[in-house]
């Protein structure tokens, strides 16, 4: 089918929640994507993290084919292997005790808000607030019900204790907003922040499903700052992107929810459990080291170009990184000279052009890449 009429086609039927590039990819190989036109692109956007291991990753291709050939699906009435290996591989080496898997982002927001509420009151806690650290007011909002209230805080230590109130049964921290311009919590904000936490006993949940299982170059991004929060949600890049989510616990607040629960209609597919097995295998087998060493590479080559005097900021951590620019430079307008040169990256909030490439990326990749964003940055007169 030509471009022209996918376009038509799609914007006839498909309600378009995501802003679409003039670009429609039919396959994938390695760290590369290709157009309609067989036109090659270096991927350093991995579908917002999730495509974690590339394109026809032998590991976990030959997973998938293997599964399909089996079962896809089945009911969450009966026991699954995949389901019971997974879960005690992902817990496995942490702190954590108990997984609950889910499909979405959106599951998770919906499984702690119950684990939360259910926990209040079986602890005979009358506190019903849930504060969310976050630089994007209304991101929460969608735990919010009956008997939970919801409210938000930026990320400043002054501002974190006026709302810390005696109301608040638990706080949502995001350490790294991605969705924010990678906009990356302070250090000492957040032990501060968890030590006041503790020391109110507030349940402390830590928001991961843009940047866990190894996007910063440890397992958890938590592990960065020396805190354990009681849950733990991860999403993106868990099934190499294929959907798939959970929710990790520790404590008291692990064996709140019960199959009397019935939280998950709908089974967590087979496929999803494989692909996310492989995913958390490759990790454990050194895959952690070569993110950190590639995101400390992808980070001296970007820092360069901070002598622009329209590169606001060079942010990051493993490999996930932004580029921040001045207002009179529109990032979209360098995303797209990068796809006329054959390279894919992405734009989030505050004018920040931000970099996620598959763990699989190489330093040939890296440096190819930002020749070409060097090239238009010493093009661009501001």
């Amino acid at each position: 089918m030509e471009f022209t009429q996918i376009k038509e086609i799609d914007n006839k039927y498909s309600i378009i929640t995501y802003p679409r590039h003039n670009l429609c990819m039919v396959r994938g190989d390695g760290n590369t994507l290709y157009d309609t036109n067989g036109r090659a692109y270096v991927d350093f956007v991995a579908g917002l993290g999730e495509s974690c291991l590339g394109y026809k990753n032998p590991m976990l291709t030959e997973a998938i084919k293997a599964q399909t050939e089996n079962i896809v699906s089945f009911s969450n009435l009966y026991y699954n292997e995949l389901h019971s290996t997974l879960a005690q591989a992902i817990c496995n080496d942490t702190p954590y005790t108990k997984v609950c898997f889910g499909g979405s982002i959106g599951d998770t927001l919906l499984i702690i808000a119950m684990m939360i509420r259910k926990f209040c009151i079986e602890s005979k806690d009358s506190r019903n607030t849930v504060l969310a650290v976050t630089e994007s007011e209304g991101l929460y909002d969608s735990i919010q019900n009956e008997s939970l209230c919801v409210k938000t805080v930026k990320p400043n230590l002054a501002e974190f204790k006026n709302a810390l109130t005696d109301d608040v049964c638990a706080v949502i921290f995001c350490p790294i907003e991605v969705d924010q311009g990678i906009k990356i919590n302070k250090y000492e904000f957040l032990l501060s922040a968890y030590a006041l936490c503790r020391s109110k006993s507030v349940l402390v949940t830590y928001d991961e499903t843009s940047i866990g299982l190894g996007r910063t170059g440890s397992m958890f991004a938590f592990e960065e700052y020396g805190v354990q929060p009681d849950i733990v949600m991860i999403a993106r890049g868990m099934g190499g992107g294929i959907p798939i989510a959970a929710i990790l616990s520790r404590g008291e607040i692990a064996t709140t929810l019960s199959s009397s629960d019935r939280i998950n209609a709908f089974s967590i597919s087979s496929v999803a459990l494989v692909s996310a097995l492989v995913v958390v295998e490759r990790l454990k087998s050194g895959m952690l080291e070569e993110i950190t060493a590639k995101g400390e590479y992808l980070m001296g080559k970007l820092s360069k170009l901070k002598k622009h005097n329209f590169v606001v900021d060079v942010r990051g951590i493993g490999l996930v990184v932004g580029i921040e620019l001045t207002e009179n430079l529109n990032a979209a307008k360098i995303i797209g000279q990068m796809e006329s040169n054959g390279f894919l990256i992405d734009q989030t909030r505050n004018n920040t052009l931000r970099i996620t490439p598959p763990f699989t990326i190489n330093e040939r990749e890296i440096d190819k890449m930002v020749e070409s964003l060097s090239e238009i940055f010493a093009q661009t007169n501001l």
